[in-house]
């Protein structure tokens, strides 16, 4: 019976080692070691087989991705037809990154952008604003164009500062005229002739000298003939002042009648130096006195000599009517030069009666001339230079349109120099 098992045992170890490859006297040790070899294979092939599926999986994501790729190049990326994906992937992911630094730096510049033209409509309207602003100040102000209105405003604060000044002037007027309105004293201003101000100023100053000696000397005697007359009493005292009295005023006529004939001699003596003067001056002094006339425009009548309170020789001017003398410290600074270039040219044209001409040099004589008077002078310079060459230097213009507007071109050469 065990052999009949061993024998049944045996044909079934035969089945179970023959899919093996072992046969029936293989050891179990065998089949054991076999099986494990087999469970090793069998996971390895079941690694493999998760392998392959990883690597199919692979395979298709690399298909996708190359035909992504593809597509993507045909769309954006011509320039990269027939590159390898990989390659294709990396330039256009490059790309990539720079397009979108380059889309932040616009997204950065349309920033900027909007904030300049933002500032820019502001300005816009600020500048519209400041133009009409402008205009109304323009209207205003009588200009053309804004630029002017610098101009404008020099004008204005100038004529600020004249007016303040011209208010100064007509407060000091008013206290100058003692209540006369400020017409009649410009009026009666106007009849005074300038160069008989400072003779006049020298007359009134001494009259009122002897005013206030004449006022304090009859403070005195007031005062004096009130304690007399305190004194008087009704008494013998009041006739005795009443004789003294009539003694002086006796006295008084006689020293009139002798002083009336002192001045009527007096006078009658001047008139004759004044005669013989006229008669026995110099020819340079009749020339001198000529053009003083003239450059004067006939404010003076001429100059003659005089003697001062010292008895000392000296030049005076006449005025029109020959009765006012005007020393020339009572001169204005203007019309002494006006005398002093008299003599100049009266002493020029008397060398010229007598010796050949020369040039005669001049610069910037009538900066101190009004334009009536340096007319004049121009116009005796003009008939000098019919004898000898004038040559007048000067840098001021007025005076140029001056000759130009009163000579006669003939005679009238104006060289401008170069600065």
């Amino acid at each position: 019976e065990n052999e009949k098992k061993l024998l049944e045992w045996q044909n079934s170890w035969e089945k179970a080692v023959a899919p093996l490859g072992l046969d029936v006297n293989s050891v179990p040790a065998h089949a054991n070691a076999l099986m494990e070899d087999l469970k090793g294979l069998f996971d390895k092939l079941k690694e493999a087989n998760i392998l392959q599926k990883r690597i199919d999986g692979i395979d298709r994501d690399a298909s996708v991705f190359s035909s992504m790729v593809s597509n993507l190049v045909t769309d954006v990326a011509r320039d990269l037809t027939g590159y390898p994906a990989e390659k294709a992937a990396m330039e256009m992911n490059l790309r990539l990154k720079e397009t979108r630094t380059a889309y932040s730096k616009i997204q950065t510049l349309e920033n900027q952008i909007n904030k300049e033209n933002l500032r820019i409509r502001q300005s816009a309207r600020t500048i519209t604003e400041i133009e009409v602003f402008l205009d109304t100040m323009c209207e205003e102000a009588g200009c053309k164009d804004y630029k002017d209105l610098s101009e404008a405003e020099n004008r204005s604060l100038k004529r600020r500062e004249l007016e303040s000044e011209l208010k100064a002037l007509e407060t000091q007027l008013l206290k100058l005229s003692v209540g006369a309105s400020i017409e009649d004293f410009v009026k009666e201003s106007l009849t005074v002739e300038p160069d008989s101000i400072q003779s006049e100023l020298k007359n009134l100053s001494e009259k009122i000298d002897l005013l206030i000696k004449e006022k304090s000397h009859l403070d005195q005697t007031i005062g004096s003939e009130r304690t007399e007359l305190s004194k008087m009493d009704g008494s013998a005292r009041a006739a005795a002042l009443a004789e003294e009295t009539q003694a002086i005023l006796g006295g008084l006529e006689e020293n009139i009648e002798d002083y009336a004939s002192f001045r009527m001699a007096a006078t009658i003596l001047n008139q004759a130096i004044e005669r013989f003067r006229d008669k026995n001056q110099s020819p340079v002094l009749q020339k001198a006195s000529s053009f003083f006339s003239r450059l004067t425009s006939g404010s003076f009548e001429g100059i003659r000599a005089e003697f001062n309170d010292s008895g000392n020789p000296v030049i005076a001017g006449i005025r029109k009517n020959g009765k006012e003398i005007v020393s020339v410290s009572a001169m204005s600074e203007g019309t002494a030069d006006q005398l002093f270039l008299s003599f100049r040219l009266a002493g020029l044209e008397e060398y010229l009666d007598k010796n050949a001409p020369i040039p005669f040099i001049v610069d910037d004589i009538l900066i101190k001339f009004d334009d009536i008077r340096a007319k004049a002078t121009l116009m005796a310079l003009a008939g000098l230079s019919k004898k000898t060459q004038i040559i007048f230097f000067t840098h001021h213009r007025h005076l140029v349109n001056l000759a130009e507007k009163h000579i006669d071109p003939s005679i009238l050469a104006i060289h401008t120099l170069n600065a």
